[in-house]
């Protein structure tokens, strides 16, 4: 089988329902990664599905095209399944890691294949630090100015007015593939590209959690939650304003009972309990 193959179905996977999540919302409204529809409503599958759709082509492009060159090289350098499955486990961790992080932000949104190919693309620069990128054909660059290229690309560059990309997620997948690539080959990586990378990553991430607009990024939910006050003021706003209803709620069942509550009420008194 030619190396790379897979990669290419993987590609050619992606871009048909990129494609059709284009021509019709409700179905990318489907694939979607929500924390509320993940842990609510159990719809696990969002964690892998909304890899493969894209707010726009150029988000697609870039991701498609850096997919093709890291994965094509890590394919002739690792087994083809090893690929995948730093694909997918890049993919997978980075949603989870967001599910962590934003488990009080119900309508918080991620979606694209940025955290899985930047996944493979680090992994394949810690196995191959001079590896280098061919530039349509024009002229070929190192690796590792391309990934920066990318990833500054993908933070500001690439932007929605309708959805959340979640930048934060696709660095955490980035970091989950690394952290696998050096569990599978340790023996092999190259350290010194690998805490170049590393550490950047960390740093942005918390940044674009907690602080985004140091960085200058646009994210709608940020924008959305936290238009005059920064993260930290407002998660306590919103906790205060949650116990007190909480509260409310606690009097009106040692003045009336249980059965007094209705069904709000008790949904909102099962959630501030999930969230203890």
């Amino acid at each position: 089988m030619t190396s790379g193959f897979t990669v290419i179905i993987l590609i050619l996977i992606t871009a048909i329902l990129s494609w059709m999540g284009f021509r019709n919302p409700a179905f990318l409204n489907k694939q979607i990664f929500e924390i509320e529809q993940v842990r609510k409503n159990k719809r696990y599958s969002r964690i892998i599905s909304s890899g493969f759709v894209h707010v726009n082509w150029w988000q697609l492009l870039l991701n498609m095209y850096s997919l093709y060159f890291f994965g094509t090289h890590l394919s002739s350098v690792i087994l083809e399944p090893l690929v995948l499955l730093i694909y997918f486990v890049s993919l997978a961790g980075g949603n989870l890691i967001a599910l962590y992080l934003h488990r009080h932000h119900d309508d918080y949104s991620s979606l694209g294949a940025n955290g899985a190919v930047a996944g493979v693309m680090f992994t394949a620069l810690a196995l191959s630090p001079g590896m280098e990128v061919d530039m349509l054909g024009l002229f070929a660059i190192p690796g590792w100015i391309y990934a920066i290229g990318y990833i500054l690309l993908s933070l500001y560059a690439i932007r929605s007015q309708k959805y959340n990309i979640g930048h934060e997620t696709h660095l955490a997948g980035a970091l989950t593939g690394l952290t696998l690539a050096l569990v599978l080959f340790h023996s092999a990586i190259d350290f010194l590209m690998m805490a170049a990378m590393l550490l950047p990553c960390i740093c942005f991430i918390y940044l674009i959690v907690t602080r985004p607009y140091v960085l200058y990024i646009s994210n709608n939910f940020f924008q959305q939650h936290y238009k005059y006050v920064d993260i930290d003021d407002q998660y306590r706003m919103d906790r205060a304003a949650r116990t007190k209803r909480v509260d409310v709620i606690l009097e009106k069942i040692q003045a009336k009972g249980i059965e007094s509550l209705s069904t709000e009420e008790r949904k909102i008194l099962e959630d501030h309990s999930s969230k203890l």
